[in-house]
C-alpha cells in the first residue's frame, strides 16, 4: 500500500489556504495602516510638542507675530539648530518622504494658550 496524499487532497488544502489567504491578508494590511497612522500621528505631535519648548525657552524674546491670532512660523531647521529636535532626517512615517526643513509649525495665541499646528 501506498503512503502519501491523493490529488484531491493537496487541491482541498490549497483552496482552504488560500481562503484564509483572503481573509487575513486585508487585516495585516490594516494593522499595517493603522501603525503607520499612528506613528505618524506621534511624529507630528513631537514637532509640535517641539516648537512649545522652543516658545516656552524663548517666550520673552519670541516674535510678537506669535502672539496674535494669526500666529507666526517656526522652521523645522531652527528646532533643530536650537536643539529642540534632533539633527537628523525626519521622513514621514505614512509616505517615507523626508520632511522638510522649511517645514513649519504655525504657532497661535488662541486666548491665553498658544496653538501648534505642523504645516509638514
Amino acid at each position: 500500500m501506498k503512503k502519501g496524499f491523493t490529488l484531491v487532497e493537496l487541491l482541498g488544502v490549497i483552496v482552504i489556504l488560500s481562503i484564509v489567504g483572503v481573509i487575513v491578508t486585508p487585516l495585516i494590511m490594516n494593522a499595517i495602516n493603522e501603525s503607520r497612522q499612528t506613528a505618524s500621528d506621534s511624529q507630528k505631535i513631537a514637532i509640535e510638542r517641539a516648537a512649545k519648548n522652543y516658545v516656552n525657552a524663548n517666550m520673552y524674546t519670541i516674535d510678537d507675530s506669535c502672539k496674535t491670532t494669526s500666529g507666526c512660523k517656526v522652521k523645522i531647521k531652527l528646532l533643530k539648530e536650537q536643539g529642540f529636535l534632533e539633527d537628523k532626517v525626519i521622513k514621514d512615517a505614512i509616505t517615507e518622504e523626508v520632511i522638510s526643513e522649511e517645514s513649519t509649525v504655525t504657532i497661535s495665541k488662541n486666548g491665553n494658550k498658544y496653538k501648534y499646528t505642523f504645516n509638514g
